[in-house]
């Protein structure tokens, strides 16, 4: 990459400021632009010259308010660039085209036996191709794994295709910023609750156990990368404690992921959902038991953290269903002090990853702090 001048590197982050403005207030005038900033109004009208040259913003007529011409609004320009948001997972890859306004323009599902590096690049670059001559601003990428989100490794992603691969250099000659998010990680920053400033923990119950931490607004990321490895938490009360894959024994996803259900009980997802729609009680003992278990290190975190919430998602919530959430909630204020902050369990509802990732990729390239230029 270029080296860049202190001048440069100034208009550069006088550009990203007004685009993160535009992004964030949309409809908004080039004088409250200035007011907002501390850029005079002529640095302001020659950047935003510039940014409607590159086809970033357009000028919008606003309703007619007095006598004479009014001054055009600026907004961004929804529909002439576009992101890419993919989902990396155990059951394959889900790629998005979307345009600014994340209306999915195409989409590619590739299945697990077909997951791989060259098939990744490969329908990149069918989505760029179809994007024809409209800009691809960014590209995230959802990992099921420990990731390096700074460098782009995916450190651990087993049967994904991806262990060990750095994604960020691996698509750099595509030249189109990339944003990789582990898969929980990404889930929250792209939650609307995170935007209120609450505390709180997203766990994800599936094949795999994964969680991550909202903290005054923040997602918590750890130097080793390796925070919310939930699953790998250990439940002492358990009696013939398994073996995981990790080395340990007792790890709660030997009891209570998707795999570990269905190797114990001999039963598939459906299965399993079909028993709970019925109420039968030897799977209601099950969703009772598997509660118990998650609440006991759950109690723990809350407590640390004094954590306002628990957001759950993943198969085996989906498949357990309400009464999962309701004993969960049940057992974890059994073991909680009265005094904390903590106040509901809450289930995710329907969610697309390559949806969210497409999210990420808009807001990462509009907001300033994520705006990365090598000095």
């Amino acid at each position: 990459m270029s080296k860049f001048t202190s001048p440069d590197l100034m208009k550069l982050n006088n550009k990203k400021r007004i685009l993160e403005i535009i992004y964030k207030q949309k409809n908004i005038y080039r004088a409250q632009i200035a007011e907002m900033t501390t850029m005079s109004n002529q640095t302001i009208t020659n950047l935003v010259k510039e940014l409607l040259r590159e086809g970033l913003v357009k000028e919008v007529t606003m309703e007619k308010k007095s006598k004479g011409r009014n001054p055009m609004a600026l907004s961004i320009n929804d529909s002439m660039n576009h992101v890419i948001g993919i989902e990396l997972s155990v059951n394959g890859m889900k790629l998005g085209l979307y345009d600014l306004a994340l209306n999915n323009k195409r989409e590619i599902n590739v299945s697990s036996d077909h997951s791989n590096l060259e098939s990744l690049k490969e329908n990149i670059e069918n989505l760029r191709l179809f994007s024809g001559s409209n800009k691809i601003l960014g590209i995230a990428i959802s990992v099921e794994g420990i990731v390096d989100e700074l460098s782009g490794l995916v450190i651990k992603a087993k049967d994904t295709g991806f262990d060990r691969v750095n994604l960020k250099a691996e698509l750099a000659y595509f030249d189109i910023p990339v944003q990789i998010r582990n898969d929980v990680n990404m889930l929250a920053e792209t939650d609307s609750e995170r935007h209120n400033n609450r505390n709180y923990m997203l766990v994800k119950i599936d094949r795999g156990i994964g969680a991550a931490f909202v903290l005054n607004g923040k997602i918590h990321r750890s130097d080793n990368n390796a925070a919310g490895e939930f699953g790998h938490t250990s439940v002492f009360t358990l009696g013939n404690k398994r073996l995981c894959r990790c080395g340990k024994k007792g790890c709660l996803t030997t009891e209570t992921s998707m795999t570990a259900l269905e190797s114990k009980l001999g039963l598939n997802i459906g299965q399993m959902a079909s028993m709970v729609e019925k109420n039968e009680p030897e799977i209601m003992e099950v969703v009772e038991e598997t509660a118990e278990y998650i609440s006991q290190p759950l109690s723990n975190i809350v407590t640390v953290l004094d954590l306002n919430k628990i957001i759950l998602t993943g198969s085996v919530v989906t498949t357990f269903g309400d009464y999962f959430e309701k004993k969960l909630h049940e057992k974890l204020f059994e073991k909680l002090n009265a005094w904390g902050s903590f106040n509901e369990v809450e289930t995710l509802g329907q969610y697309n990853m390559s949806d969210r990732s497409a999210r990420c990729a808009v807001e990462s390239y509009f907001t300033v702090s994520n705006f990365d230029i090598e000095e």
